[in-house]
């Protein structure tokens, strides 16, 4: 899938407005509002004003807010893979610690004063099954696909007898972790899932 290949995109995030192209300056703005606010509530009117370019061009990069919704839910999810990639490739790493270094890459982040969640889960509410936004739809389907299929890839290594449960256990801490973190800003969470994803890979390891 595209996340975990060839990068789609830069880490508009990181950068300055003023020295991104107008495509890009579209992007970091709408991804700047659409995570802080909610998707559903930012209109195209103010994402041009605030990115500060014509409408035209916005209409030539983004022929509809949902597409600017789908590309950045594709960004967003394309950053995630690239941070757990890295801190699970890191060389030295034993199979459970490849496992549990998905925490450690989430730590920093769900630390940050600016952190609002999952866009995923928040794209989820505001797109349900009665929206009519399909590719917002299936790219946030992918996200979730992509992101069982790449915890179940760290899992099998291990050759648990029950693997495929290992996998929803881990990926129950991971978005438990998230939650957890956006409701009570308790800066332990990351480390009790941590040491929880540690126990049941121990402990299926022993069985």
């Amino acid at each position: 899938m595209q996340t975990r290949g060839a990068p789609e995109f830069v880490d508009v995030d990181a950068q300055s407005l003023d020295v991104l192209a107008p495509r890009e300056r579209i992007l970091k703005t709408a991804s700047d509002l659409f995570y802080r606010l909610s998707i559903n509530s930012v209109g195209i009117d103010r994402i041009i004003a605030e990115s500060d370019v014509a409408k035209m061009t916005f209409y030539k990069h983004f022929p509809s807010k949902a597409a600017l919704v789908a590309t950045y839910l594709r960004y967003k999810s394309a950053i995630w893979f690239q941070m757990l990639a890295t801190a699970t490739e890191r060389p030295g790493l034993s199979s459970v610690e490849r496992v549990l270094a998905i925490f450690d890459a989430l730590d920093e982040p769900l630390r940050a004063p600016f952190f609002r969640g999952c866009p995923f889960v928040k794209g989820l509410a505001e797109f349900g099954p009665e929206a009519n936004s399909p590719d917002v739809q299936a790219t946030i389907a992918e996200y979730f696909k992509g992101l069982h299929e790449f915890v179940a890839s760290l899992i099998e290594p291990l050759g648990l007898k029950k693997p495929e449960k290992a996998v929803i256990q881990v990926l129950s801490l991971i978005q438990g972790a998230i939650v957890m973190a956006q409701s009570t800003r308790d800066p332990g969470i990351v480390e009790a899932n941590r040491d929880a994803a540690r126990l049941l890979l121990e402990d299926g390891l022993a069985s």
